[in-house]
């Protein structure tokens, strides 16, 4: 019985996690696309390091970097960082 309500749980974190997820992903492409159109003299690094981030979970995906403790760790203080940078950005 216990393990029944695990699973739910679990399922219903899974389900969070995506839709945030996609919430956060779809909030840096548009205020990438923001940053594009604007005259900010720091707009090819900004692009560069979202692009960059949003590039790198498809890259564990796919193989190119092993998912360690470090990067589960570090990818959201770096996504969180950037948004700020990026929400901060006029």
């Amino acid at each position: 019985m216990v393990a029944y309500f695990c699973k739910k749980g679990m399922a219903f974190i899974r389900i969070l996690l995506l839709a945030f997820n996609t919430a956060i992903v779809t909030y840096l492409v548009y205020r990438l696309l923001q940053i594009y159109r604007s005259a900010s003299p720091n707009k090819a690094i900004i692009i560069a390091i979202g692009i960059f981030l949003l590039l790198l979970p498809v890259s564990v995906l796919i193989g190119f970097i092993r998912p360690t403790t470090i990067y589960i760790l570090l990818y959201p203080v770096a996504i969180s960082l950037f948004v700020y940078l990026i929400k901060s950005e006029k």
